[in-house]
């Protein structure tokens, strides 16, 4: 209506409004297939504007490129975009299919002491200052190893968790001071029974997360066969490329 339109005019984007009216359909060329609520549209008789917003540093909506420092300073923001968004939801189903499928493997989740005493690994560790004993520190878990393995004996012979691990080590492109692995152990078992639970782990992973189907079991290949024909025990095979031995040239 006349006396509703100059205060909807105004509004801004990201505005949090109150509107009371009908639902109605849309007339057909009125119709927008792109939009979840496309087919409908509602006829205001009251409008209330609860919380004005400013113009916003970056859009909410789309997947445009706004810069790291601009996303980073602004990360409430950029968690509602649609990437980030679904990003955060196929992080949520991939570690809950890793949950249930190992639940039905009967292996118990066990959350395993963030502050420890430092156990040096391959890196160094990320150490926290004790305000009660100075001079001591604690020391954060590059892997829960030393954990697991104390749960084995204590008879507890399938654990699994998700664990947070920490590592001071220079940045590379998979790896980061602190990254989340799924984190698994066993009592009496051999390779074929790991291997094998692994591999279901990840297939159910994929389903979840990008609804992939994974058959299993995966192709094997030996160290020496990696070698001999790749060059590489972590070999990159989507590309076909394959030593060709010319000695006898």
């Amino acid at each position: 209506s006349s006396d509703l339109f100059p205060v909807a005019e105004a509004v801004r984007p990201e505005s949090v409004l109150t509107v009371t009216g009908r639902v109605v359909k849309r007339t057909d060329d009125t119709i927008n297939p792109a939009l979840p609520t496309g087919e409908v549209e509602l006829t205001m008789d009251e409008i209330v504007v609860e919380s004005p917003a400013e113009v916003l540093p970056m859009q909410v909506f789309g997947d445009e490129d706004f810069g790291e420092d601009l996303r980073l300073r602004y990360r409430f923001l950029d968690l509602r975009r649609p990437r980030l968004t679904r990003n955060l939801r196929i992080r949520h189903l991939v570690a809950k299919a890793a949950r249930d499928y190992l639940d039905a493997s009967d292996y118990i989740e066990v959350e395993t002491p963030i502050l420890s005493k430092s156990t040096p690994e391959g890196a160094r560790d990320f150490l926290v200052p004790s305000r009660m004993h100075p001079g001591s520190f604690y020391a954060l878990p590059q892997a829960p190893q030393q954990y697991k393995q104390l749960l084995m004996v204590a008879g507890v012979e399938r654990y699994f968790q998700i664990a947070r691990c920490f590592r001071d080590e220079d940045l590379r492109a998979d790896r980061q001071p602190e990254f989340t692995q799924v984190d698994i152990e066993s009592s009496f078992t051999d390779p074929e029974q790991i291997i094998g639970l692994v591999e279901g782990c990840l297939a159910a992973m994929f389903e979840a997360g990008r609804e992939l189907k994974i058959s299993t079991p995966f192709e094997r290949m030996t160290w020496h066969d990696a070698m001999d024909r790749f060059g590489s025990d972590k070999p990159e095979r989507r590309f076909g490329m394959e030593i060709a031995d010319l000695s006898g040239l």
